[in-house]
C-alpha cells in the first residue's frame, strides 16, 4: 500500500502519540481498576464483620426479630444480593434475597458467629459487581475519548504544520526539478527559506549550474564524437573486407584440418586393422609352437637335452606373445580404446601370487627377495585384478633384471578414506644398478631401455611404458627415484573402492590328465592345419574321440552327420566363418544345446561381442 507524504507523516505521528497514550492510560485504567477492586473487598469484608458481631445476640438468644434491624440496614446497600444467617446447627435463622440486584459477578463471604469464643452460628454475604463494572466501563470511555481528543487535536497541528513548512516547498522543488529533467536550465531556481529543504533548494541550484556546464561540454564532444564516428565507419568497412577475407582463409583451413582429421582417422583404423591382422597371423603359429610345446612336455621319456629344448621353445613362444600382447595394448591406450574393469578382488592372495612368481625369478639370479605387507591394508577391494599384476610384474620383473647382487623389495601399504574408498600404495625397490639424472628422463618412452646391452636384449622396453599408461588410466602416476650404482626404486598410489563380496583365494591348479565317464566326441573347425592337429593330439591325450573340419561349412555338414558332444569353433575362416557355422549348427536338430567353444588366436571387442549367447569363448 502506497501512502502519500502527508499521509505517512501524520500515520506516523499519530501512531508514535497513540502508543505512549495507550500505554499510560492502560496503566492508569488497571491501577485504578485495582483500586475500586480492593475498595469493594474491603467493604464487603467490613459489611461481614459487622453482620458476623450483629448476630450474636439475636443467636444467642434465639430471637430472629432482634437480627432484623442490621439486616434490613445491610440491605440499604444494593450492592448486597443476599444474607443468610445460619444457627450452630446449620439450620436457615434469617435470610433475605433480592435477585433483581444481579447485574454483574457474585462474590460471596462466609463468617463464622463467635459468643464467648464459641462458634454458635455462621453468617453468609453475597454482594454484586454490577456497580464496580460500571464505574471500571466509565473510567475507560473516558480515557478512550480523552486520548481520541488528544489525537485530532494533534492532526490537525501537525497536518497544518506540514502544509505550511514541508508539503508546499516540497511542491516546488518538485517543480524545479521536472524543469531540470525537461532540461529547462537558464532559469536560476532562487530560495529564501534557511533550513533543511532551503540546503535542498541550493544544492538544486548548484545541480542546475552544474548540468548546464556538462551538457554545454556534452555538445563540443559530440561534435568531435560525430568526426570520429565517420572515421571510424571508414576503419570498419575496411576492416570487414578483410575479415571475409580472413573467414575465406579460416574455411579453407576447416577444410584442410577436416581432410586431414579424416586421414588420420583412415590411418589409424588402417593401424587398428592392421594390428589386429598381424597379431592373428602372430599368435596363430605361434599357437600351434606353444601347444606342441606343452603336448611334448608331458612325454616323461624325454631326455635332458631334449627337456631342455622344449624349455627354450616355450620360454621363447610365451616372450614372443608377450611382446604381440605389449604391442597390441600400447597401440589400444594410443587410441583411447582401453578401458579397466574393476572387480572385486582378495588382495592378500593377489599379493601372494606375485610374489611366489617373483621370488622364483629372485631365487633363479641368487637375489634375496623381500615382501612388506602393512597391516593396514583392506582384505577386498575392487581393482582391475589383470592390469594391476601387470604393472606390478613389469616393475618388478625390471628390478630383477638390473639387479645382480643384493635384493629386491616390494613394499605395499594402504589407508582408509572417506566414504569406502581406500589408498594402495605399492613400493618396488633394488640394489641394482641404477640409473643417472639423464636416464630418468624417457625411461618411460616405448621402446627405450637402460643399462648394458645384455640386459637391452632381455626385453621389449615397452613395459615401463606401457605401466605408466596404465597407473594413469587409474588416475594416478609412477614416481621414480634412482641412484646410479646403488638401485632404483619405483611407486605409485592408486584410490580404489572396496568391496564387501567374499573372494575366496584361487585353488591350486593340477595339470588334467584324462575324465570319467562314457568316452566324447569332439569337433575341432578351424582353417589352419597346424592348430587343428594341435589340439586333436592334446584331445587325443586326454581320450577323446576328436574329428576334424577345415572351415565353417564342412563343421556343419560333419555336425549334421555325427552329433558330437563338444564343439570347438574358430571364428575367422574361408568359405564359412565361425559365427554362421554355430548358428546353423544350432539349427540341427538335437543340436540347439550342444556346447560350442569359440577358439581364437585374437578377438576383436565386436567379434566378442557378436559370440555372446551363441557359444563360449576360449582364446589360445
Amino acid at each position: 500500500m502506497h501512502l502519500r507524504l502527508r499521509s505517512s507523516i501524520v500515520l506516523t505521528v499519530v501512531i508514535g502519540l497513540l502508543i505512549p497514550v495507550s500505554i499510560s492510560s492502560v496503566l492508569t485504567l488497571g491501577q485504578r481498576e485495582r483500586a475500586l477492586i480492593l475498595r469493594s473487598e474491603s467493604n464487603h469484608a467490613r459489611a461481614a464483620d459487622i453482620l458476623s458481631l450483629g448476630m450474636q445476640e439475636p443467636l444467642w438468644n434465639i430471637n430472629p426479630e432482634g437480627g432484623l434491624p442490621l439486616l434490613e440496614s445491610l440491605l440499604g446497600d444494593t450492592r448486597v444480593v443476599a444474607i443468610t444467617v445460619r444457627d450452630g446447627k446449620q439450620r436457615e435463622f434469617l435470610s433475605k434475597y433480592y435477585p433483581e440486584r444481579r447485574k454483574g459477578r457474585q462474590f460471596k463471604l462466609d463468617k463464622p458467629v463467635l459468643h464467648e469464643g464459641k462458634q454458635i452460628g455462621d453468617i453468609s454475604l453475597t454482594m454484586d459487581s454490577g456497580q464496580l463494572d460500571g464505574e471500571v466501563a466509565n473510567d475507560r470511555w473516558g480515557v478512550v475519548w480523552t486520548v481520541l481528543g488528544q489525537l485530532l487535536f494533534s492532526v490537525v497541528l501537525i497536518v497544518t504544520l506540514l502544509q505550511r513548512r514541508v508539503l508546499i516547498p516540497i511542491k516546488r522543488l518538485m517543480h524545479e526539478s521536472g524543469r531540470l529533467a525537461e532540461r529547462d536550465l537558464s532559469t536560476p531556481f532562487v530560495w529564501q527559506q534557511k533550513d533543511e529543504l532551503g540546503s535542498l533548494g541550493g544544492s538544486l541550484e548548484h545541480t542546475r549550474q552544474a548540468l548546464q556546464a556538462l551538457f554545454s561540454e556534452i555538445e563540443s564532444k559530440n561534435r568531435m564524437l560525430e568526426a570520429d564516428i565517420q572515421h571510424r565507419a571508414l576503419t570498419e568497412r575496411e576492416l570487414q573486407r578483410h575479415r571475409e577475407h580472413l573467414e575465406e582463409l579460416v574455411r579453407e583451413r576447416t577444410a584442410e584440418l577436416q581432410l586431414a582429421k579424416e586421414r588420420a582417422d583412415v590411418a589409424n583404423q588402417a593401424k587398428s586393422t592392421f594390428l589386429a591382422s598381424m597379431t592373428h597371423e602372430l599368435r596363430t603359429p605361434l599357437n600351434a609352437v606353444l601347444g606342441y610345446a606343452q603336448i611334448l612336455k608331458r612325454d616323461k621319456g624325454l631326455s635332458e637335452r631334449q627337456a631342455v629344448g622344449l624349455n627354450t621353445i616355450q620360454q621363447s613362444g610365451e616372450h614372443l606373445l608377450m611382446l604381440i600382447t605389449d604391442l597390441l595394448d600400447l597401440a589400444k591406450i594410443e587410441a583411447g580404446k582401453f578401458e579397466l574393469v574393476p572387480e572385486p578382488v582378495n588382495l592378500a592372495a593377489f599379493l601372494a601370487g606375485i610374489v611366489n612368481i617373483i621370488r622364483v625369478k629372485a631365487e633363479q639370479k641368487h637375489l634375496r627377495f623381500v615382501f612388506q605387507g602393512d597391516a593396514q591394508l583392506p582384505h577386498t577391494v575392487l581393482i582391475d585384478e589383470k592390469r594391476l599384476r601387470q604393472i606390478l610384474l613389469n616393475l618388478l620383473g625390471n628390478a630383477v633384471k638390473f639387479t645382480d647382487a643384493g635384493e629386491v623389495r616390494l613394499l605395499a601399504s594402504g589407508g582408509s578414506e572417506a566414504g569406502d574408498r581406500v589408498r594402495l600404495r605399492f613400493d618396488v625397490e633394488d640394489t641394482g644398478v641404477g640409473m643417472n639424472p639423464g636416464q630418468l628422463g624417457h625411461i618411460f618412452q616405448p621402446f627405450e631401455q637402460v643399462g648394458d646391452t645384455q640386459r637391452k636384449f632381455g626385453g621389449t622396453g615397452l613395459g615401463l611404458s606401457i605401466s605408466r599408461q596404465l597407473v594413469r588410466l587409474m588416475d594416478s602416476d609412477i614416481g621414480v627415484r634412482s641412484e646410479l650404482g646403488a638401485g632404483s626404486a619405483f611407486f605409485f598410489e592408486i584410490h580404489v573402492g572396496q568391496s564387501a563380496m567374499e573372494v575366496a583365494p584361487a585353488g591350486e591348479r593340477r595339470m588334467v590328465v584324462a575324465y570319467q565317464g562314457a568316452r566324447k566326441r569332439v569337433l575341432v573347425v578351424d582353417d589352419i592345419a597346424a592348430n587343428r592337429d594341435m589340439l586333436k593330439e592334446l584331445l587325443d591325450t586326454l581320450g577323446f574321440d576328436v574329428e576334424l573340419a577345415e572351415n565353417g561349412l564342412e563343421g556343419v555338414q560333419r555336425a549334421a552327420a555325427n552329433a558330437p558332444d563338444v564343439v570347438l569353433m574358430d571364428i575367422v575362416m574361408p568359405v564359412m566363418d565361425g559365427l554362421e557355422a554355430t548358428r546353423r549348427i544350432r539349427a540341427l536338430p538335437g543340436l540347439a544345446r550342444v556346447a560350442i567353444i569359440a577358439i581364437s588366436a585374437s578377438v576383436s571387442k565386436e567379434e566378442e561381442e557378436d559370440t555372446q549367447g551363441d557359444c563360449m569363448k576360449a582364446k589360445v
